[in-house]
């Protein structure tokens, strides 16, 4: 019973982080159109690496959350 409660507060905790994610990567994504459009630069080009690993590390956490969500049904 415990490890189910505990497992849920961790899902919860997991889906805030995600969120976290894709919205700091959405302002990343938002400062390189800014960086292209307004300042004709080319330092947009580094944030583009971290933007494709946060969106990768939500998509990866998803599954993550998923497979838990499985596992607590079936319990």
């Amino acid at each position: 019973m415990k490890s189910t409660e505990w497992m849920k507060k961790k899902i919860i905790d997991y889906k805030r982080f995600i969120m976290t994610l894709l919205i700091f990567s959405s302002y990343l994504y938002i400062g390189t159109l800014i960086s292209i459009y307004e300042y004709h630069t080319n330092a947009h080009l580094y944030l583009y690496p971290i933007i494709a690993s946060a969106l990768i590390t939500s998509l990866i956490m998803t599954m993550k959350i998923r497979k838990w969500q499985k596992g607590t049904a079936e319990e």
